[in-house]
């Protein structure tokens, strides 16, 4: 007979089988690594009811490997993206650092590279991204997908539009920024895109950059010597392939809002606040103060509202959340997706 496992022995067993599944590809560091992210994400994101079902109905059939040439693709979209962005922030006091900026940005389009693989690997629909580069900030706001492609081979423009967002592993959020997007959105896909420390600089050694480009610039300033950069580039990590896992979508037609699922719960003791752990809507502090379930536990509405895990709150500006567990799932229910397209 077994003993019941506590809550840490389950979770370092579900830790382990996902990190002998992703060490299929990647380095065991890695993999441990991904692997306690995911799984922590899944479950604060009340993803996994049946641990089993989850591995075998969701996560296996829904991840996705990118590879160099992905990276490539992404980095290079991300770009102009992130100068527009830099633009917009400067002289503010949010100001952020473009390298910073650059990556983080990246990862989206990764998000949306390992969509289309999805869905041109597991049902043989082809899609297409716009990847001009002369958009403005509202461009790149509202479109995710330009056109399907048909069997015979055909473009048109999709039946829905669909928002493909992009979290880190341990993301429990499918999260939009702002109503403006959410608005105009048919379908929200959310894509968790599995980015290492060293995801970069393990880029910039595999194109060598570093060692073609920046390592001679160095030697002439006497900053390095041929062996120093040798140990120097021995040392740096090899470039991995990038797990995208798909993680689901919710129709905006299903979905009632402002409010269509919200559970909570009031947290701390000298500092207590209100605690969204689970829920799917458009969110506003003056919208959540007229529910019940907040109404009840903070009649005089002075607790702040707080996204669980985010750590955000809740303002006046609608904010569309959906945590991990209430997306669509599963092959059949993405078959229903790919007809909608």
């Amino acid at each position: 007979m077994r003993f019941k496992l506590t809550k840490k022995q389950t979770e370092e067993e579900r830790i382990e089988t996902v990190k002998e599944l992703l060490s299929e590809k990647l380095s065991k560091k890695n993999a441990q690594y991904l692997s306690e992210r995911l799984i922590k994400g899944a479950e604060s994101g009340l993803e996994i009811e049946d641990f089993d079902d989850w591995i075998g109905k969701r996560l296996m059939p829904q991840i996705v490997w990118l590879d160099k040439m992905d990276y490539t693709r992404a980095i290079t979209r991300a770009l102009p993206q992130a100068l527009e962005f830099a633009a917009t922030d400067f002289g503010s006091a949010r100001q952020r650092d473009l390298g910073q900026l650059w990556t983080d940005t990246a990862r989206g389009f990764l998000g949306e590279i390992g969509f289309k693989e999805f869905l041109q690997e597991k049902f043989e629909k082809r899609i297409e991204h716009d990847i001009t580069m002369d958009k403005t900030l509202d461009d790149y706001v509202l479109s995710d997908i330009e056109y399907v492609i048909d069997p015979n081979g055909k473009k048109r423009r999709p039946r829905i539009n669909v928002s493909v967002k992009t979290g880190k592993f341990n993301a429990r959020w499918l999260d939009e920024y702002g109503s403006k997007k959410a608005s105009v959105v048919d379908a929200f896909v959310f894509v968790r895109v599995g980015t290492v420390r060293e995801h970069f600089v393990a880029f910039l050694k595999a194109i060598s950059f570093l060692r073609d480009k920046l390592f001679p610039e160095a030697e002439k300033l006497g900053e390095l010597t041929a062996q120093t950069g040798k140990e120097l580039w021995e040392r740096i990590p090899e470039f991995e392939p990038i797990p995208a896992y798909v993680t689901g979508y919710l129709m905006r037609s299903e979905i009632k809002l402002p409010i269509h699922d919200l559970r909570i719960k009031v947290s701390g003791r000298k500092n207590r606040r209100i605690l969204i752990t689970q829920g799917v809507g458009e969110f506003t502090e003056s919208v959540l103060r007229e529910d019940p379930r907040i109404e009840e536990v903070d009649p005089e509405g002075e607790l702040p509202i707080v996204i669980d895990g985010i750590n955000s709150e809740v303002g006046d500006s609608p904010h569309f959340y959906a945590n991990t567990g209430a997306l669509d799932f599963g092959i059949e229910k993405w078959g229903e997706f790919v007809e909608r397209l």
